[in-house]
This record gives structure tokens, sequence and C-alpha cells, in this order.
């Protein structure tokens, strides 16, 4: 049920899931005694992340705020979200930010964007001295497909060949929450899909086990961790990272005529962000402007970008690279998008529009064309500033 979302016509498209699952009649499991070569689709060049300043307590200008007020108006209208927080923020300049959500329930639910924050934690424990990306996972975790030749990093990029388990037809049709020992009972029963290395899939598996191993190596769970080494030290009141399988308290549920939502919770360290969208724009100012990782780790988080299921977006360590033509523009953004049946989100720093957009909704429509609405306000009309 939990995925990650994109789609190359980030302008119009209303999302669908990326990708087909990869159920075992579709591949014939792998055993590998060594990393293979790359083999999939030509790699995107290395993102070149410029370091961005903090975002100011203040608010952009009103000719600007009334603009964004009114994209956010009309997203809403077409995404006929029950529930969405937007932000818009300028580093050094300001921010603009809307939240409609019941009353008591004023967090919204990431989905996959909160794999970055999974990813900056392993990352400080790799600069710590702690774990090493080339590690093994067998190093840490027993009994996973190719574990001796898998390593932490794979499991970062995606490409461990791990089979999510998701995208299990049992799983599916029976939806709850599963610790990382189940979904890896699951993908232990699939096999892998491809030798590590050889190409690229995307597994919320992989990223249940990266949480088991912040377990081990910090002493704590994924929700702990990511508290006190990201939430707390940034002051983001509104952003909590939910305890796996613990339920969703103060979250606007899940919405979609499409099948049964989940409960946000379930998704683990492969997406434990609730926030509202002003919280995750400062996050992504201080992962981008290098104060939770020194700036030439961040750098290498978009170094290595191997395409995923849709023209035109990539994925380097815990971050999606948005590479498309919107109409005459072309797009660049790094961030990451996510979704699940009743919820889509993106986050995204802009270099064209020097800002960073936010959005996430309850519904069956899609956050990604609204944060392009909004970055598009930004301008006046008839304004040249996007290239």
């Amino acid at each position: 049920m939990f995925r990650c979302i994109a789609k190359s016509a980030i302008a119009l498209a209303t999302l669908a899931a990326i990708g087909t699952p990869a159920h075992a009649a579709d591949y014939r499991s792998v055993h590998c005694a060594a990393r293979a070569a790359y083999a999939g689709s030509p790699l995107h060049a290395a993102f070149d992340i410029a370091p961005i300043g903090p975002i100011p307590h203040r608010a952009l200008p009103t000719a600007i705020t009334g603009r964004l007020d009114g994209a956010y108006e009309r997203s809403r209208a077409l995404t006929a979200a029950s529930a969405m927080t937007a932000a818009v923020a300028v580093p050094g300049k300001g921010l603009w930010q809307r939240t409609d959500a019941p009353a008591g329930e004023p967090l919204l639910f990431w989905a996959s964007v909160g794999k970055t924050f999974t990813a900056v934690v392993v990352l400080q424990l790799v600069r710590e001295g702690k774990l090493s990306l080339d590690d093994p996972v067998s190093h840490w975790i027993s009994g996973v497909p190719n574990g001796d030749v898998a390593t932490v990093g794979d499991l970062l990029a995606h490409t461990s060949g791990l089979f999510s388990a998701n995208e299990d037809l049992k799983v599916r049709a029976d939806p709850r929450y599963r610790d990382p020992a189940a979904t890896l009972a699951v993908a232990r029963k699939h096999g892998a899909i491809f030798c590590p290395g050889e190409n690229w899939h995307y597994s919320n598996t992989g990223y249940d086990l990266l949480g088991e191993i912040v377990r081990q190596v910090d002493r704590r769970p994924i929700d702990e961790a990511i508290t006190a080494r990201i939430i707390t030290p940034l002051g983001l009141a509104s952003m909590r990272a939910l305890a796996p399988g613990r339920g969703a308290a103060g979250v606007a549920p899940l919405v979609t005529a499409r099948e049964k939502p989940m409960d946000a919770s379930w998704a683990g360290a492969a997406g434990p962000i609730v926030s509202d969208a002003a919280d995750m724009t400062r996050f992504w100012a201080a992962l981008l402007g290098g104060r939770l990782l020194p700036k030439h780790v961040v750098r290498e988080m978009a170094r290595t970008l191997y395409p995923m299921y849709d023209p035109g977006t990539y994925y380097g360590l815990g971050v999606m690279v948005f590479d498309v033509a919107d109409g005459s523009r072309s797009l660049h953004w790094i961030g990451h998008a996510g979704g699940t049946p009743g919820a889509s989100a993106i986050v995204a720093y802009s270099p064209a529009d020097k800002a960073i957009v936010a959005v996430a909704l309850t519904g069956d429509g899609s956050a990604v064309p609204a944060a392009n609405m909004l970055l598009k306000a930004l301008m006046p009309p008839g304004g040249s500033g996007r290239k």
C-alpha cells in the first residue's frame, strides 16, 4: 500500500503509483556471490546542491502571499483534498503557509517524504564512525537475501535488489502494521530481484531494515532517533516522528475511495513523519544548508542518481531529483515525494525559484501539481524568474 509517488508531467499529472509491483511470478530470484555492475538506464548527472540559508520567522511580502493564497485555493479545489497543508519558503526572505485540517487532527502524513529523515540519521551515524555505508547488511541483520553482498548504502539508494513487502498480493489484501522481521520474511519468500548494484527497485522493506539498523547502532527506535537528532535540535514544534505501529493520534485521517486506507504509523522507518508544511520546509532548509550534515555529505546524497520508474525522476541517498518539462520550461527540483491511497505529499527545493515548496494532502488527488502551482505564484503575471 505504501509507496513513493512521482510523475513526469509534474505540472498537470494526477499521480499514480510508480512502476508495476514485482510479484514472484514476474521474476526468478537470484543468489549473488558478488556485486554486479550497474546495467540499468543511464544515470543522471550529479545534482549541484548550493548551500542555502535559514528561513527567517517572517512572512513573505503581501503581494506574493496574495498570489500564493489564490494558488492554494485553486489547488485544494482541483485536488478535492479533505485536508491540506502547504508552505513556500524563500531562504533569507520569509515563509508563507496554509493548513486546513480537522479540529484536533492538525498534522498531515508525509508518506515516503519521511525517508529523507531516516537517511539523515543513517548518514549522521556514518559521520560518527558507528556505521559504514559499505557495511554488508548481514553485519547487522541476518537472513536478508544477498545480505553478504548488499550494503547499507544499497538500502539507502534502493539498489539492493530487495523485494518490497508491500508489493506482495497477500500483504496488500491484509493491510496492517508489520514489523521489520515480518516484512523481511515476506521479502525472503520472494527472493532478490537482481544482484546488489545491478539495477534500481524501490523497496520500503529496505528502509524498514535501515530503521532496525538505527535501533541497533543508536540504541533507540527510529522515531526516537529522528526526534533527538533532527526535530528537537531544529525546534520543529509541529513535527512528530511516529512510533512504528503505535497509532497516529492527532493526524488527519487518510481519505480514499480506492481501498481501505492505512494508519500512518504502519509506514515505520519508510515514512515516519507527520507535520505541517512550514516545518517540513524548515527541515529541508537545514539539510541543504549543511546544518544537519556537512555540506560535502549533502552533496553526496545527490551525486549518484538512479532513474526511477517515470521519466525525469531520479533517486540518490534518501533524496529524489525531478528533471522534467513543464510546458516550455524545464523544472529541476531536489526533494522527495510520497503517497499511499488517501494521501499525497512532496517537498522540493527549486534553484530557479530559490524557494522550497512543501505540500501534503489527504484524498485521492496529487500534491505535485499543487506544489508547481505555488512556485509559479511566486512570480507576478508575466514575470520571468523561472528558467
